[in-house]
């Protein structure tokens, strides 16, 4: 009996060291990831929104961004928020984080690292939030998806 007892809190031992370096690794790479993907977006938000610069948009663009979005649906919403908003006037920097997830009954099964940000810009039509949505494939950051938020959409 003692040496079952024995055998069992070694398992249980072993058990609890390997969660807390799975936990340690996860948290210093989470970390990386989070500061990898801010930089990608504070960059970036910059270059494609300044001057509502598709081509800087579409050379960032993820497989799954340029899959799901027309080529003349963007020609046209480009055209028609840059008429919105114009040029922009000052970037305040983005918030957000990574994640990572492990898929098994997906199209993409394994690990698929993504984040999303929110970014303050004011234009010269007005304030709005960039979000933009990121994956990470070969190690590099694209873009997803975007939003802009903003009443100057709303108003007429």
């Amino acid at each position: 009996m003692k040496k079952l007892l024995i055998i069992l809190g070694v398992v249980f031992l072993t058990i609890i060291l390997l969660v807390v370096v799975v936990v340690g690794v996860a948290a210093v790479r989470g970390s990386t990831l989070d500061k990898e993907s801010k930089s990608y977006v504070d960059k970036n938000i910059p270059l494609i929104f300044s001057a509502w610069d598709e081509q800087e948009l579409l050379s960032r663009a993820s497989p799954e961004f340029t899959q799901n979005t027309k080529k003349e649906d963007l020609d046209r919403d480009f055209a028609g928020l840059s008429r919105k908003f114009g040029k922009m006037q000052s970037y305040e920097g983005s918030e957000g984080q990574s994640h990572v997830d492990y898929r098994v009954l997906s199209s993409h099964s394994g690990k698929v690292v993504t984040a999303v940000y929110s970014a303050k810009v004011t234009f010269a039509g007005g304030p709005a939030v960039v979000k933009l949505s990121l994956i990470e494939h070969d190690a590099r950051w694209q873009i997803a998806g975007f939003d802009i938020i903003s009443d100057v959409l709303i108003q007429h």
